[in-house]
C-alpha cells in the first residue's frame, strides 16, 4: 500500500527555502533547504498521529529536496506516492 508524501514550501529567503514534510495536513518534519549547497537541516519533527513515523517521510523527502537543488528549482508544493 502506497503512502502520501508531500513537501509545502512555507518560507523562502535568498539563502533558503522551509519546507513543510508529511502526509499532507499531518506535518511529520519542518526542513531548511539551503540554496547555496543543498544541505537540508531539519528544523523540527513532529510527534503527531501520522501513518508512518518521521524517518520514513525524511526518506522520501530528502531525496526530492536535492534534485530541486540539482534542477535550481523550489516549487511551492509537491506531492507523491510512496
Amino acid at each position: 500500500m502506497a503512502l502520501s508524501v508531500s513537501l509545502r514550501k512555507v518560507d523562502e529567503t535568498p539563502r533558503y527555502c522551509l519546507y513543510d514534510l508529511g502526509a499532507g495536513a499531518p506535518v511529520a518534519a519542518r526542513v531548511k533547504l539551503y540554496k547555496d549547497s543543498g544541505d537540508v537541516e531539519v528544523v523540527r519533527l513532529s510527534d503527531a498521529d501520522l501513518p508512518a513515523r518521521p524517518p520514513f517521510y525524511l526518506a522520501e523527502g530528502l531525496p526530492r529536496l536535492r534534485q530541486y537543488h540539482e534542477q535550481n528549482r523550489y516549487p511551492e508544493r509537491d506531492e507523491w506516492a510512496a
